[in-house]
């Protein structure tokens, strides 16, 4: 069942998944820090669909100086291997409700965003009571379309990109453990990059008809930025004994993530996130 269910989420993924924009992010620390504290026993797989947004309006490119870059993302994570500490005791459910007070885990993350970008996130997680720290390095190999001078996306532009970014931070979070719900909250610092593979655009007007002409080519540009963010999580889960569930071995988890990223003497919002993670 468990298998026939993550095959399903995998090619609804693929099928929806895309990226308008090329903005890339390290993944959100939280579903690694739920399945890490075992709070639903024998949860090891994550799936997730996380949609973010980013901007730099202190960056500058070289044919505007004063424009604003924005990229975003959606994109589908997979967890490939994870190992959590203490070994879980009965993981078919009946005593431990509250999950490891010293819980951890180490896992190795993956995703995909359309229209050719992948990646690998090797991540650490360590539960201090109800806190927890953690950090995250994303490996992402894209291979990214820029638009033509009607602003629409073309293959005669293109770029092979691998980069690097990181996401540092911690959190708490409370578990209503006879209802089956956790409410949460969190914060850090993540490098944000924006890539732009190239452009055209038109360099002139027509003063007849009053097109645009003359079209040109734009080299693109890569931007780093880092941002202190902070976020809130809402937490479902099946390990409920009101429910009944204490001899079933199927526990799952759906978390609800949302992320908004703070600079200091920027008015703008140089970031935000929103993801859902399924744990199986």
């Amino acid at each position: 069942m468990r298998t026939t269910v993550s095959f399903i989420l995998i090619i609804v993924a693929l099928a929806f998944a895309k990226s308008d924009d090329h903005s890339i992010n390290a993944p959100n620390l939280s579903p690694f820090a739920i399945t890490a504290k075992q709070i639903a026993p024998g949860t090891s797989r994550i799936f997730s669909i996380n949609s973010s947004f980013a901007n730099c309006d202190s960056c500058s490119i070289p044919y505007d100086k004063t424009e604003d870059l924005y990229g975003s993302n959606f994109r589908f994570d997979l967890s490939l291997f994870s190992c959590t500490w203490p070994i879980t005791a009965n993981t078919k459910g009946a005593e431990n409700w509250t999950g490891h007070t010293f819980g951890g885990g180490l896992f190795l993350n993956s995703h995909y965003a359309l229209p050719l970008e992948v990646g690998l996130s090797p991540t650490i997680i360590q539960w201090m009571g109800p806190f927890y720290i953690g950090a995250t390095y994303q490996f992402t190999f894209g291979h990214y379309f820029g638009k033509d001078e009607k602003n629409k996306m073309t293959t005669d532009i293109k770029s092979n990109t691998f980069t690097g970014t990181f996401n540092i931070g911690g959190g708490a979070m409370l578990f209503m453990n006879n209802h089956g719900w956790g409410f949460g909250t969190h914060g850090g610092l993540r490098q944000t990059r924006i890539i732009n593979p190239g452009s055209r655009a038109y360099t002139g007007t027509d003063s007849r008809w009053g097109n645009g002409i003359n079209p040109q080519e734009r080299t693109g540009y890569q931007k780093d930025d880092y941002v202190f963010y902070y976020g809130i999580d809402i937490l479902f889960y099946t390990n409920v004994p009101l429910l009944e569930e204490s001899n079933s071995k199927w526990h799952t988890g759906l978390l609800v993530s949302m992320e908004s990223g703070i600079r200091p003497n920027v008015k703008s919002t140089p970031f935000w996130s929103i993801s859902f993670s399924l744990l199986l």
